[in-house]
Order: structure tokens, then C-alpha cells, then sequence
């Protein structure tokens, strides 16, 4: 499995991530998966992420991992990593704690 550096980050996602001193305790580490064919999907690194990994294709590659402590958090660094312009969201819950 090969896990990205800081140096493979695009700059626009080493900009939104804080050093890791920075992380509240409240932060959960997440994992960004890319299939043979380019398809992505994000999982926490826990055991949480249990389920999403066990879906993955055969040959899916970690490309990336960051941090964050709530959805909408870990989706604007998601759809920053990934190019896809800013992420937006009408649920308010996304916003809360995980």
C-alpha cells in the first residue's frame, strides 16, 4: 500500500491542512482510495472505515490521508485535494463534531 508524502500533495491541499501539532484531539484521521480505473472514495483510517475499505476494487491504493473533525471539514479537503472546487452543504449536521 503507498501512502502519499507532504511533498506528492497538491499545494492547494498542504495549504488547508494545519502541522500536526495543530490537530484537536477530536480529529479523525481519513484516507482517500483510488481504483485501477482513477475512481476515489474517502474512509476513515479507523476501524470505522471498516466497511468502506471491504467495497473497495482489487488494486485500490491509498493516495492520500488527512485530518479532520467533522464531514463538511473532511469534504472541502477532499473536494480541494481532488481539484473539484469548493464543497457545499445544506445540512447543518454536517458541520457538528463526529
Amino acid at each position: 500500500m503507498s501512502k502519499s508524502s507532504p511533498a506528492n500533495k497538491p499545494e492547494s491541499a498542504q495549504k488547508l491542512e494545519p502541522e500536526l501539532t495543530q490537530y484537536p484531539s477530536d480529529s479523525v484521521k481519513h484516507e482517500v482510495w483510488q481504483d485501477e480505473e482513477g475512481l476515489t472514495t474517502v474512509c476513515f483510517s479507523d476501524e470505522r472505515g471498516d466497511d468502506c475499505r471491504a467495497l473497495l476494487e482489487p488494486g485500490s491504493k491509498i493516495i492520500y490521508e488527512y485530518y479532520a473533525n467533522c464531514h463538511f471539514d473532511s469534504m472541502t479537503i477532499y473536494y480541494k485535494f481532488m481539484d473539484w472546487g469548493p464543497y457545499t452543504t445544506e445540512f447543518e449536521i454536517d458541520k457538528e463534531l463526529y
